[in-house]
């Protein structure tokens, strides 16, 4: 035992170095260091001790246990850097969006921390190393104690059982979870998956996990028929609840626009009167429309798209790569179609016709066409995606974005035909971050009567003398940000003089809304001055814009819902209405087609009517594993993470009944995911 213990010193520094590092780094990823279910990190410490232990040449053992380290080391400061980016766990399906997030890379901001102490315990680890298989003599001559046969077996067997139980668990965890009801992850999932097993271990879980398990069982579809419609003599109770806006807008055009990375505070970062002066077309627009103050999102781009155009996402997968193909008769843009067979149904975006493979699964949600930026450079637009200072082999820009305004400029007669109505949906693409200074940046695409700065956005800014070039890092990031919401502003101008100049605006509902804040940079919580576990960081803009249901609305609740927002054109003063409930992504689409007189069935959405009184949402975010309302944030119920100031047991009462109420709803959602359930059962249409 002596001499064993001796010739494995190597192994034994090797363990304090991986259980020190996991500990270390899941502080990192908002955890506090102790993992609560370490049996699968146990394991994979066990695996690799034994696979040390078994080998008896020291150099040989010394390089493996160094790969190890390394090999951890990697993944942790990886998973770090990806959880500060986005507050994002690695799960298997990030995998098949590799590509997608190499393409939006723009710097390798590695916490320095973090990253400096790990590499410099890795370096004197391989020092240590190298000094100790020197001095035990020669290269892989060296030869340390030799197990006996039966030792040898012994530690053989131990070691093949113990990787086969690496294995076995996520598969066996996958099994159970297929049986287990969705609502029992309220009161079990007590924290994240880094608290939960740590980094090395999710990763290695997930794995396997999403290559040979099933989170899902889908051996009995029909009931999802029962769930979706109910008794067929008496299915009024399974649409979706309208409001007394319900039609308002039938016939009419629809315009979409998910802005990426829309946050509220470059809107309040002066007075009223500077921003109208700022961003004019936005003050328009939010002064013309139902301004939903209260609305959030807590997802990446993928999810919150799905969010708005189906109406839910799947569990522990993506749609857009794991079931592109599916049939999906109750998205949005399938929806509108059946309304209106005539109309023109195309989706608009600066990036890659390929990224988050849309170009395969927007046909499946009913899209005509989808003008990508290959599409999109045709017809004048720059492909910023693939030239300039990018990479463009790999879709890697470094630093510009298509702007907005050049994209709605050159494609606006595109987006919004004058010869048939029209769904038109835009994703834009000048706030995508991260927000180091940019090139394009510093010159205007539109005349729209303030292009006359010399450098640009960043010189209409100095001229006007707001978001000033700063000494502070962040303050830069906010000017740059500031200044893609300025092109945003510009094509906000170009899209409402096209349809006031062609008579559309009456006939025309726009809802422009978030994706998400600004989690580049961790820039929303140095803007907002709150930390990531208060809900208020993801409180984002979203308006509907109307004619006919912003009279109606004021109609029915008066001066009451009303906020002045000053304008500069002319010096007017616009009066935008307010719904201050909580309203998430989830409830896009139920509202549209609440005010577009559809109907639904409420089943397939995990969201309602923004206009129906009484009835909120509430967010369990796929990517994040985590519940949000404007009232509180947890993992369940045994850990609110956040509540705000005055919170009481009726709100948590309430927050569980919706909880409980998502949760059901998921769980079936999953099984029509994964079944591909209505290639086979038909779509009954209400």
């Amino acid at each position: 035992m002596n001499a064993f213990i001796k010739d494995n010193l190597v192994v034994w520094i090797w363990l304090l170095l991986a259980v020190f590092t996991e500990l270390f780094s899941i502080c990192f990823t908002d955890c506090t260091p102790i993992i609560t279910n370490p049996i699968y990190s146990l394991l994979l410490l066990a695996v690799c001790f034994v696979i040390l232990a078994m080998i008896s040449n020291k150099t040989a053992k010394s390089i493996v246990a160094a790969i190890f380290y390394v090999v951890q080391v990697v993944i942790c400061i990886g998973f770090v850097f990806l959880y500060e980016q986005n507050g994002t766990t690695f799960d298997f399906s990030m995998l098949s969006q590799r590509n997608d997030a190499f393409g939006t890379l723009e710097e390798l901001n590695l916490n320095p921390i973090h990253t400096s102490i790990l590499i410099s315990l890795a370096v004197v680890f391989i020092g240590f190393i190298v000094y100790y298989c020197i001095r035990n003599h020669k290269h892989s001559t060296v030869k340390g104690t030799k197990l006996k046969l039966p030792m040898k077996i012994v530690s053989g067997v131990m070691c093949g059982v113990l990787a086969c139980a690496m294995v076995v668990v996520p598969v066996v965890d996958g099994v159970m979870a297929s049986k287990a009801s969705y609502v029992d992850r309220l009161y079990n999932q007590d924290y994240s998956k880094y608290q939960t097993m740590g980094i090395t271990a999710n990763a290695i879980y997930e794995m396997f996990s999403g290559t040979l398990a099933s989170r899902v069982d889908t051996s009995n579809v029909d009931e999802i028929s029962v769930y979706l419609y109910g008794d067929e003599n008496n299915r009024e109770d399974k649409l979706l609840q309208t409001s007394q806006f319900n039609g308002i807008s039938e016939g009419k055009n629809l315009i979409m626009i998910m802005v990426e990375s829309f946050d509220w505070y470059p809107l309040t970062w002066y007075d009223a009167e500077t921003i109208a002066k700022i961003y004019p077309n936005i003050t328009r627009f939010m002064g013309q429309s139902i301004v939903l103050d209260n609305f959030y999102s807590r997802e990446k781009t993928d999810s919150a798209e799905n969010n708005a155009l189906i109406g839910s996402n799947v569990s522990n997968k993506t749609i857009n790569y794991d079931f592109p193909e599916n049939e999906y008769p109750f998205a949005l843009p399938n929806m509108f179609k059946s309304a209106y067979p005539e109309s023109a149904v195309n989706a608009f975006h600066q990036n890659n016709a390929t990224f988050y493979n849309r170009d395969s699964s927007f046909v499946s949600l009913g899209f005509d066409k989808y003008y990508s930026i290959e599409e999109m450079e045709k017809f004048g637009v720059t492909n910023t995606w693939n030239g300039g200072d990018g990479l463009g082999d790999i879709g890697l820009t470094m630093n510009e974005r298509t702007k907005d305004s050049e994209a709605m400029l050159y494609m606006v007669e595109e987006m919004f035909p004058l010869d048939k109505q029209f769904y038109t949906y835009w994703l834009t693409f000048s706030m995508h971050g991260f927000y180091e200074e940019r090139e394009n940046l510093g010159n205007f695409v539109y005349n729209d009567g303030q292009s006359d700065y010399e450098g640009g956005y960043y010189g209409y800014f100095d001229a006007m003398n707001v978001f000033p070039e700063s000494d502070i890092e962040n303050e830069n990031l906010v000017r740059t940000y500031a200044a893609t919401l300025k092109d945003f502003d510009v094509a906000l101008g170009i899209m409402y003089d096209y349809l006031q100049k062609n008579n559309l605006l009456q006939d025309t509902t726009i809802v422009i809304y978030g994706d998400h804040n600004t989690y580049y940079n961790n820039l929303s919580a140095y803007a907002k001055n709150i930390d990531s576990y208060n809900s208020e960081l993801y409180r984002i803009p979203c308006l509907i814009y109307d004619q006919d249901l912003y009279t109606a609305y004021y109609n029915v609740y008066g001066d009451s819902y009303m906020k002045t927002v000053i304008g500069n054109d002319n010096n007017e003063n616009y009066q935008s209405l307010t719904l201050s409930k909580f309203t998430t992504t989830t409830d896009l689409i139920p509202t549209i087609l609440d005010l577009f007189g559809i109907k639904g069935w409420a089943n397939l959405y995990l969201g309602n009517s923004v206009f129906v009184e009484d009835v909120e949402s509430i967010i369990y975010s796929r990517a994040y594993g985590i519940f949000v309302t404007d009232k509180l944030m947890c993992y369940s119920v045994n850990n609110l993470l956040y509540t705000y100031e005055g919170f009481t047991d009726a709100d948590l009462e309430s927050f569980i009944e919706r909880a409980e109420k998502h949760l059901l709803k998921q769980e079936y959602l999953d099984k029509i995911y994964y079944s591909n359930y209505f290639s086979e059962y038909e779509y009954i249409c209400p």
